[in-house]
């Protein structure tokens, strides 16, 4: 399968840099895709996903041993896995976490906030929030990749982005933090 992989990749250089990621994470990727679907041969499949996805937007990737990336290849295969039971379980509903839609709040609230209080607000998000929020902002990707990452639609990507802010908001008003 690496080499199918390798051939979504144009650069040798990156080609390299792959096969280290591949080698570094493919053990945790199945880890926790076993941990969603408690089937060896479903979690391979979803592993072979998550790492279709990475080699699409390998681009996106800096270094190979770092948090950045060890959680972007955590947060690609949980969503993997998620999207393979919510196809093989019909009475499954695709979205887990149905809020009435809020407003955006300021963006200036995030850049005021200490970094302590930011990191355990956000950790205390939903993940499915969590995930959107962190390739949004941390990585960078732009609702459709966040789309085509997670299987989900680009409104859906956009909802749970905005829907991240306005939790991390309140969150983060709970704490004492007040943004005039």
């Amino acid at each position: 399968m690496l080499t199918l992989y390798l051939t979504l990749i144009d650069a040798e250089e990156d080609k390299i840099k792959f096969i280290k990621l591949y080698e570094q994470y493919r053990h945790l990727m199945f880890y926790i895709a076993q941990k969603i679907l408690h089937d060896e041969h479903l979690s391979e499949d979803a592993v072979q996903e998550s790492f279709l996805r990475i080699a699409k937007n390998f681009h996106k990737i800096g270094q190979i041993l770092c948090p950045e990336t060890r959680n972007f290849t955590v947060i690609i295969t949980r969503n993997v896995a998620i999207t393979m039971i919510n196809h093989s379980n019909s009475n499954a509903t695709t979205d887990f976490y149905v809020e009435s839609a809020l407003t955006n709040p300021s963006e200036d609230v995030f850049e005021a906030v200490s970094n302590k209080l930011l990191t355990e607000s956000i950790l205390k998000l939903p993940e499915i929030y969590r995930d959107s929020l962190y390739l949004y902002h941390l990585y960078g990707y732009t609702f459709n990749e966040i789309s085509n990452l997670l299987s989900i639609s680009v409104e859906s990507a956009k909802k749970r982005v905005q829907r991240a802010r306005r939790i991390l908001k309140d969150l983060l008003e709970k704490e004492g933090y007040r943004h005039e």
